[in-house]
Parts: C-alpha cells; structure tokens; sequence
C-alpha cells in the first residue's frame, strides 16, 4: 500500500507544482520521484501507459428512476452528486443505454436531440455553446466530477469538444443551481461524471472508429479494468481518442460556397477543418476494511485536449487559426462521509491569421483545493415513516494565474473561494417514507476584487399521489444565483472593466410530474415545468462605448416546459421501443434600458433565443438491431437586439440511426450507420453561415473481453 500512496501523493504534488519547473522544491521532489516511480505496482504501469478503447465506458451504473433510494450503508457512495439536493428542480439524467447509443458522438452533437435547449454554433467543427431557459453560454455552469471547467477567460465551454465516451453519466439541470453547484449556473447546467465499476471483473477493451461525408472520421481506442488484491481493489479507464471534421468536400477547398434555401436566401459555405485530440484517464483504490460500512478510497482523474480549427485552410491571405488546448487534473480520497479534492486546470488558447507564426496567446492556470462532509442521521430509523437528514457542509479555494496578450506583459493574480452548506430532509407520511422531499441551500462566494452575492435556495418535492403503479409529484424551487465575471471581463486592456460586479438573479419554478406503470412492459412519464428568471447586472458590451463591457441589462426570462416518454422494454424477448418528446417556449427579453438610444430594445427575444423549440426521438431494438430517429425543430431567431433585418428562419432537422451487433471469434462489434439532416434544411449559424446539408457516417466499434 505504502508504494500505491506514495505514488498518488507524487502526482497530487505535481498537479500543483505544475506551474513553475524551476521551483527549487519542484526540482527535489523530481529527484525523490524517480527513486519510489520503480516501486510502483506493474498494474498502475499497464494501466496508465498501454490502455486502449472506448465504447463499453458508457456501459456505467444506470442511477435509480426513485427519488430517494438510500444505500444500507450510512456512508456515502462515492461521486460528487448534487442532483440529491436539487430538490423543486428539473433534472434530467442520461441513462448508460443512451449515452451507448451515442457514444461516438461529441456533446454538442448528443444534446441538441435529447433537449429542447437552444445551442448555438459558429459551424461544423467549431465553438458550440449552450444556453438554458433564454440565458447565455456565460449563464450554463458545465462540471467534470464537480469541478466547473468553463473557460476562466470567456467563461464558456465549447461542447463540439467533449467526448461522449468519456464519462459513464451525466445529468442535465434546468434553472438556476448556483446555491449548489457555484458560478455560472444561472440557467442550467451539465453534470459529468465519471465512475468506478467496481463489478467490472479483469480487462475489457474497445477499439472504434467513424467515417463520413466531407472526408471527416475519428478513431477512439481505451480499456476498462479492476484488480484485487488483498489491501484492496484498483478500478480504472483509459481513453485515447482523436479526428478531423471537415466541412467541404473535395480535397481542395473553394474560398466560399453558397447554398440557396426555399425561400431564395443565400447563406455562404464556409471552408474548415478541425483536428482534435485527446487523453482520458480514470484510476481508483479502494481500501479493504473491517468495517463493511467504513469506505477508504483514493482517486486521480486526468483530461487532457487539443483542438485545432482552421478556416479557409487552404487559402493563406483568409485563413484563420485557433488552437486550444486543456490539462486537467483531479486527485482526491474520500474517507467515509469526508472528501478532499485537488485539481489543476491549464486552459491554452492560441489565435492567428496567415501561417499562424506569431499568433496571440493566452494562459491561465488555476489551482483548486475543495473539502466537504457529510452528516447523515435518522430521527427514527425503527419507523418507516422516520424523517432522514442529510447535511453537506464545504468550502472551496481557486487561485487563478493568467497571462493573456490582451491583459498585458505580467501574470495576473486572483483568488476566489467560497463556503457552502447544503441540507436535504425527507417526511414520512402514510407508509410513504418519501412523502415530502425537502432542501434548503446556502452558499456565499468570495474573492479579493469584488463582494460576491449571497445565494440561499429552498426546494420541495411534495408526493401527491403514489401506488405501486402510478406517481404524481408537485416541484416547486426558489432561487438566488450568480454568476462571478470572467478574466476577460475584468482585465481586458481600454475595454474590459476592473469595476464589473458579479451578477445575480433571482429564479422562481414549479413543476408536475406524473409517472405510470403500464402492465409489465410499458412505463410513461409526462412532466410540466413553468420558470421565472430575473438576472440583475448582465453584463454587457455596449457598442455605445467602442464596446467597453458594463453592468448594464436586467433581464427576464420566463417560460414553459413540456416532456412526454414513453418507453417498452421486454429482457425476454430482447425488444426494447420508446417515444420521446419535449417542448420548450421561452420568452427572454430586456427590462431595462441603459442608454437613451435603447428603448426600442425593452421586450424584445434576446438574439439567437428561438421561441419556440420541440425535440424528440422515437427507436424501436430487437436482439441485435436497434433503429432510431431524432428530430428538431427551432422558430425563428434574431440576430440583432433590435430585431432589425431578416432575422433567421425557422428549420427542422431530421436524424437516424441504424446499428446492428455481430460476433468475431468470440468478441462482439457494433456497427452503426447514421444519416444526419435527412431534410437537407439549410439554415445559419451564430455567423450566418450555412450549416451542412445532408450527410452520412458510418462507426464500427470493437469489444475485447478477457
């Protein structure tokens, strides 16, 4: 054991020491390392150096459709979970048979089918963002195993560069989370988890690749694997995965195309390429103990990216570079209901036109220290009825060091933390020991430059009818957010604002939800969800000042949410078939004006905002074949605040999907076909460029088990 820990205290070590090589204890540490590196176990070694695969990781843990299932043990099950006090929220979690359908697919690419959430894009193979409810990008906070690794800079995620395969679950949040999540999460978030299979027995590896229309393809090679051994048992994943995406076709790209709609508008092709590449690696211990109920667990998660995106690349006078790059880093251990959490975060943005010689840069670094614990108590535990208690208490510190062209020649020095306690209650009521679930969230950030806001939050969830084959539940949350500003919002040469405030917002939402059990194969579920949301000190560019950025806007977002599914599933016969549906209508408008020559602005859909948005998907298994379709459709969207000009047309997008199992010497491959734009809509991006017309690719995915 005394090697295994060594080994995870070096790596904690150099997450943090990263920064400064030169730092003369850096220097010792590296001599002392090399010495113990030789004693680390051979299974650490093979795991880390020779992994390879990818498609089974999305065969994790499914979570429990009940509200409040428990463990029998009093300990809590490792993962960073915050869902559990999210209690008045709307939380929809991807199952691992969804997430495998899938698993070749980016972020981007997965949600815009599954959600009626608007995401904007600035083409094939570029930034892609997200926004909930009628907010921005800035307002969505998107956690990796709890950690929020949005952009310090631009305070975004680019979703086209995260992997599905890369996590085992994830969980999408509607409304505002701040209390419990932190920063950003105004309108929603993206919660991705990554977690140990402790069923998982030996090795298990997968190799897959994708190719396509536009010459575009991808290759993802990784392995899943667990050893016991009598101190304990060591749990793991490792993922390489990398590809190009190209948007035109030939092998020499024109300066610009353009694709003429229905309607007789023209909207340009623009030429790219994207490369992207990257390294996941996930390793566990846990620790045998005399106490069955006792949990010892150490961990080290690691991310690492780099994404390339060249427009016009074949034309040197228009070309255009970005190149960014991300190092992540997670080490932790988890002591029963205690946690402690280290992470390191590089995030590399390099920009330029031409050759891409002399391109401007930008680096920030941030170092993350986290520390939580858990009570968990009974008033009764004889009753069946008895009231459960759970009280989450933590407190985080991040030290950001940034250098950025844009800020100047030094590095640039901040640290924000913040405190927060988290307390969820469960009643009793008529032999339902779920009958009320209640919780109560209170956080306050802080930081060396500016007050952050303090931001409590209550939600219930109030179980007015259940037998053993149906449920409806009534959800209702309040909320106080914020979202702290951005570097670049803060320390931009002439435009940024070293004055610019947090901003805060004010969430108000209820919800119904109704589940039913039909015979022994069928279950549905319908929810409706209505929302208020009111942000004070959005901060905005004003044109009006060269696009200085203010505190400027108070915005409202209010609307409604509709979701119907409803699912068959027969392990017997192996057929499987479901309906999924969802609708969205938002209104999200300005309140206030900042400026005498903005009064026409007040009341008026914010830009890329679509009204109205419905997604859905219908799919249908049986034994080894399984064929789905997803479709999406958006109203129009503004793309000036003064909704002056054409705004973007409305369009409908239809995908499918076709896969089929087949056996290979005693191992099993999937191989998927999917057609992407089945309609051939054109329709414009963030940059009113065309979007791609129709197009196919075709995955084959290897299984190797041991």
């Amino acid at each position: 054991m005394s090697s295994i820990a060594s080994c995870f205290l070096y790596a904690i070590l150099f997450i943090f020491l990263m920064q400064n090589p030169a730092n003369v204890a850096w220097r010792r540490i590296k001599k002392r390392a090399k010495k113990r590196l030789t004693s680390i176990p051979r299974i650490l070694f093979l795991g880390w150096s020779f992994g390879i695969s990818v498609g089974a990781f999305s065969q994790g843990i499914t979570s429990p459709d009940c509200k409040d299932c428990q463990q029998l043990d009093e300990v809590q099950v490792f993962g960073f979970s915050p869902e559990k006090f999210m209690a008045g929220l709307k939380v929809q979690k991807i199952d691992s048979v969804n997430l495998a359908r899938f698993q070749y697919q980016n972020l981007s690419d997965f949600l815009q089918f599954q959600t009626p959430i608007a995401l904007k894009s600035y083409g094939s193979g570029q930034l892609t963002t997200i926004a909930f409810r009628g907010t921005s990008a800035n307002h969505t906070a998107v956690l990796w195993n709890g950690l929020n690794i949005n952009s310090p800079t631009v305070g975004l995620s680019d979703l086209s560069t995260v992997p599905l395969m890369g996590f085992d679950q994830m969980a999408i949040q509607y409304g505002s989370a701040a209390s419990c999540v932190g920063s950003d999460a105004v309108g929603g978030s993206i919660l991705l988890s990554s977690i140990p299979n402790w069923n998982n027995k030996g090795i298990n590896a997968v190799v897959g690749g994708q190719y396509g229309s536009f010459r575009s393809g991808n290759l993802n090679t990784g392995l899943r694997f667990s050893k016991t051994s009598t101190k304990g048992v060591l749990n793991g994943k490792t993922l390489f995965y990398g590809g190009n995406i190209r948007n035109f076709n030939g092998q020499t790209p024109t300066l610009n195309e353009v694709r003429i709609d229905r309607k007789g508008h023209e909207y340009l092709v623009e030429p790219s390429e994207t490369t992207q590449k990257g390294f996941v690696q996930d390793l566990y211990f846990r620790f045998n103990t005399k106490n069955k109920s006792s949990y010892r667990l150490i961990y080290l998660n690691t991310w690492l990216t780099d994404n390339k995106l060249t427009i016009q690349p074949s034309i040197i006078d228009f070309r255009e570079v970005t190149q960014t790059q991300a190092f992540r880093f997670i080490g932790g251990t988890q002591l029963d209901n205690t946690s402690l959490k280290l992470g390191f975060i590089r995030d590399i943005l390099d920009y330029g036109k031409g050759n891409f010689k002399n391109p401007s840069h930008a680096s920030t670094d941030r170092y993350i220290v986290r520390v939580e614990h858990d009570f968990i108590s009974h008033t009764n535990p004889a009753r069946r009825n008895a009231a459960r208690l759970t009280f989450r208490t933590g407190s985080e510190f991040v030290h950001y060091a940034t250098r950025v062209d844009g800020y100047g020649p030094t590095i640039i020095h901040e640290n924000r933390g913040d405190i927060y306690a988290l307390l969820r209650k469960t009643f009793g009521w008529n032999n339902q020991p779920n009958k009320i679930i209640t919780t109560l969230n209170l956080r306050q950030a802080f930081s060396n430059h500016y007050k952050a806001p303090f931001t409590p939050a209550f939600g219930f969830n109030f179980n007015l009818f259940a037998n053993k084959n149906k449920q409806l539940e009534f959800l209702a949350n309040v909320a106080r957010s914020y979202r702290l500003p951005t570097l670049n919002e803060r320390y931009w040469r002439v435009l940024g604002n070293p004055d610019i405030q947090p901003e805060n917002g004010f969430n108000k939402e209820i919800g119904l939800e109704y589940k039913q059990l039909h015979g022994k194969f069928f279950k549905s579920s319908v929810s409706v969800n209505a929302f208020h949301n009111l942000i004070e000190n959005w901060t905005y560019w004003n044109p009006e000042k060269n696009y200085r950025v203010e505190n400027l806007q108070q915005v409202l977002s209010k609307g409604l949410e509709f979701s119907y599914s409803f699912k068959y599933n027969d392990f017997i016969q192996q057929k499987t078939a479901g309906l999924i549906v969802a609708y969205s209508l938002t209104d999200a408008s300005q309140q206030k004006v900042y400026d005498v020559y903005s009064q026409d602005l007040i009341g008026k859909q914010l830009v890329y905002v679509p009204r109205h948005a419905v997604s859905g998907s219908i799919y249908y298994g049986h034994k080894r074949w399984n064929a789905s379709v997803q479709g999406m459709f958006n109203s129009v969207r503004y793309f000036t605040f003064d909704h002056s000009g054409q705004p973007f047309p409305a369009y409908f997008i239809l995908n499918s999907t076709f896969t089929h199992k087949i056996n290979i010497m005693s191992q099993e491959a999937n191989l998927v076909l999917q057609a992407n734009n089945l309609t051939n809509a054109i329709y414009p991006n963030v940059k009113r460029n065309a979007m791609p017309g129709i197009n196919f690719q075709f995955a084959a995915i290897f299984n190797f088990h041991q």
